[in-house]
């Protein structure tokens, strides 16, 4: 990545918010995006948190050229597929069980 800050867009806003303002304070990070299907519980985490760009497929996380890294916390069983679709996007990846 070689820079001073890395771009996460975070995948899955059950348990995954939690992980957004440890994110927000720590000076290498910049939340770009949020992902979540469901565009109530999208919104009110994004307005709440103060992050603008929403999306509720995560294909378009893969496409957004601003994303570094993409840290899941989707349901277990999509884990896998969803890490190596990233990783071929050329996106650094985390996962949380």
């Amino acid at each position: 990545m070689g820079k001073s800050q890395v771009n996460v867009a975070m995948v899955g806003l059950g348990f995954g918010a939690e992980f957004i303002p440890i994110y927000q304070a720590h000076p290498q990070a910049n939340v770009v995006a949020i992902c979540q299907r469901n565009e109530e519980k999208l919104n009110k985490v994004g307005s709440t948190l103060g992050i603008d760009k929403r999306y509720t497929q995560f294909a378009d996380v893969l496409a957004d050229k601003s994303v570094d890294f993409v840290h899941i916390n989707s349901p277990i069983p999509d884990h896998a597929w969803m890490s190596i679709e990233a990783l071929k996007a050329g996106k650094h990846v985390m996962c949380t069980v």
